[in-house]
């Protein structure tokens, strides 16, 4: 999948790339795109958005499969953050590159994902820019061959397409990298998922990853049923559409749609008609009467296992030893009623 081509002075039409093919994961673009979003939302000025692309190397085809975000500039408050020094910030464009904060996410996301390195890094913009080839090079001392994935906000609507493009340094002759001329070379990538990612992404677009636990499933449940009226909607504008050309005589008849619509329309239950009500009103009375008697059975429970646990601490009273005046009365617990009965053996002989 390739982008169209962008007109930039820092790429090279036609330029020798390094033989790269390139995977792309839906979670590095959800996590751009919310990047991106969530900068809009809080600066109250244009700022530039980074972050480091994590994935895999093999041979020469690279997996994008994660990605942090980075700075630049202090980050004062940061607490997972080192201080920001002049050995550890260099400058780009009268700003800095925080590479303790990069070091610090590096290890982070290393603990928990021991397989993915740092591959390379994305921006945001229409095109390659001046700040993007600086701090290319930083990635480049750090990562060899890093590829550089530029997300476009301002792309067309309607596009079949992702705005997404990625680019590598341009080689130039004898395969040394141009990453210092400051040109890129796009590079082609293709879509990669797995069945996690799938229902993942399937999760996202149906507004269920947002939220409580609770929350989320009633948004869920909120969306089919908008996607389902809005689609009953549709057809029903299409029925009145063509009965509204054939009343007016614009379109001819067709006998056997006009009976499918009329059975249609039949097959509606009048939703004034007392049957309707009286059904709607026994529907409902039934849902509260099985609400009442689960919480009347959770209540009954509730109140044994309580009765039960008072039992466990609270036993009843001994019968075993009846005060002075029964002396050994019932026998229960030492050999019960046979103790009593040998008693009044002895006593008759």
């Amino acid at each position: 999948m390739t982008s169209e081509p962008s007109s930039s002075s820092h790429i090279a039409v036609g330029g020798a790339t390094s033989g790269l093919a390139v995977n792309l994961h839906p979670l590095p673009i959800l996590n751009v795109s919310d990047h991106l979003n969530r900068t809009r939302l809080v600066a109250s000025q244009c700022t530039k958005v980074i972050g480091a692309l994590l994935g895999t190397e093999t041979n020469r085809e690279i997996s994008i499969v994660n990605s942090f975000e980075l700075i630049i500039g202090s980050a004062d408050g940061d607490v997972e953050m080192e201080e920001s020094s002049a050995s550890s910030s260099r400058p780009i464009d009268g700003q800095a590159l925080n590479l303790s904060f990069l070091e610090a996410r590096k290890d982070q996301f290393k603990q928990v994902f021991p397989a993915l390195d740092i591959v390379g890094w994305y921006s945001v913009g229409e095109s390659p820019s001046t700040e993007d080839v600086s701090l290319h090079q930083e990635f480049a001392e750090m990562v060899d061959t890093p590829i550089f994935l530029l997300f476009n906000p301002n792309d067309r609507p309607g596009s079949q397409t992702l705005p997404i493009t990625i680019f590598e340094s341009a080689l130039a002759e004898g395969g040394k990298d141009e990453v210092n001329g400051g040109r890129f070379v796009e590079l082609a990538y293709g879509i990669e998922t797995g069945e996690a990612e799938r229902i993942a992404v399937d999760g996202v677009s149906r507004g269920g990853m947002g939220g409580e636990r609770e929350e989320s499933i009633v948004v869920a449940n909120l969306t089919t049923q908008r996607n389902a009226i809005r689609m009953l909607y549709e057809r029903i504008a299409v029925l009145l559409q063509y009965i509204t050309v054939v009343i007016n005589e614009n379109a001819k008849p067709d006998h056997p749609i006009l009976r499918q619509i009329s059975a249609l329309v039949a097959s509606l239950p009048t939703m004034d008609a007392k049957e309707f009500r009286d059904e709607l009103v026994t529907e409902y009375s039934d849902v509260q009467l099985t609400a009442y008697l689960t919480n009347l059975t959770k209540q009954l429970n509730a109140l044994s296992e309580y009765a039960d646990k008072y039992n466990v601490l609270h036993p009843p009273p001994s019968e075993d030893f009846g005060g002075s005046h029964g002396g050994m009365r019932g026998g229960r617990g030492f050999g019960g009623f046979e103790m009593g009965g040998s008693t009044v053996r002895r006593n008759r002989r």
